[in-house]
């Protein structure tokens, strides 16, 4: 099973030459990453178009030149070139999966690997059509449809192209057939991992990289709470204020719109800066207050993706 770290892993900076040497360090088999391109046609490592999400910085990458990028730090670390980072891995010997943002690079995109003669990697997009037509005009170079639904005509798709990269939320006993041509996104759940392991499908993409292989060398549990690693990894650090029972943070999530439809906690009292339920939008900031009135409350957040979710406070402050 190709184990993949997703923009590298969740430790660093995402899509950072960091990120990606962390992973490939923690024995990732290889990273996947995303592709911009600038009003120059630099393409570049990122996944949004818009840098605010990571920087605060409200600026389309594709509306300026790239030199306008270059002094712009996420979390301290440069913003990379695609030709940059593709070469890095390739020093490495590892496998690296493209993710085609915009329609309209496939073309450079394709160039570029085959100027810099890249061997072990797949390029992949949510737009099918521009990918299912890259793929006939470039039979020598290996496509992946990405998706999160079921799709209508799974043998279809597998008659199409060369990989099938399913959201694992979408992933059924009907991909055992094509196991081979199967890597599961964003998979960080023991449960999951259990699943597709037994399921035998290629590869994964995971934002834990190390974790998942610690698993699958037979170590101890991932994790008791995959979801509190995610909620950890949305605080903004530099925001946290600790007082006598008191503690405060802003949080921005990165991972995918959430509708939270309730948060409530025991022995003390935790607010945000919106009203229930609430749409929590990628890239939007949120604030969080707590009061602790007991030795250890139990935070509950019912959000409607996943359910209801449960840590103590000293799980949450142990982790941050």
């Amino acid at each position: 099973m190709l184990i993949l770290g997703h923009r590298g892993n969740l430790y660093n900076p995402e899509n950072t030459l960091k990120a990606f040497k962390s992973a490939i360090e923690m024995g990732a088999d290889g990273v996947e990453l995303d592709v911009q391109k600038t009003l120059d046609d630099v393409l570049i490592v990122s996944h949004d178009e818009n840098l605010k999400r990571l920087t605060g910085i409200d600026l389309n990458i594709r509306r300026v030149e790239f030199k306008r990028l270059k002094d712009i730090k996420i979390d301290g670390e440069s913003i990379v070139e695609l030709k940059t980072a593709l070469e890095f891995i390739k020093s490495y010997n590892k496998f690296v999966d493209i993710e085609v943002k915009n329609p309209k690079d496939f073309l450079d995109v394709i160039e570029l690997v085959k100027k810099i003669n890249l061997k072990d990697f797949i390029i992949s997009s949510f737009w099918h059509k521009e990918t299912f037509e890259a793929k006939r005009s470039y039979p020598d170079i290996k496509f992946a449809y990405l998706y999160a639904h079921f799709p209508r005509d799974l043998l279809n798709y597998v008659k199409e192209i060369d990989f099938l990269k399913p959201h694992y939320n979408y992933v059924n006993e009907e991909y055992i057939p094509f196991k081979e041509k199967t890597i599961v996104w964003t998979v960080d759940d023991e449960e999951k991992i259990d699943y597709f392991l037994s399921m035998d499908v290629l590869g994964i993409i995971t934002n834990f990289p190390d974790r998942v292989i610690n698993k699958l060398k037979g170590g101890e549990k991932m994790f008791q709470n995959p979801y509190l690693s995610y909620f950890v990894q949305m605080i903004d650090k530099k925001s946290i204020v600790r007082r006598e029972n008191y503690i405060s943070f802003e949080a921005v999530n990165y991972v995918m719109p959430l509708r939270i439809e309730s948060l409530s906690m025991e022995d003390g009292e935790i607010n945000i800066n919106k009203t229930f339920p609430m749409d929590w939008n990628l890239g939007e900031r949120v604030k969080f207050e707590i009061t602790i009135n007991g030795e250890n409350p139990k935070i509950k957040i019912r959000v409607r993706e996943v359910g209801e979710l449960s840590f103590s406070l000293k799980e949450l402050e142990g982790a941050i």
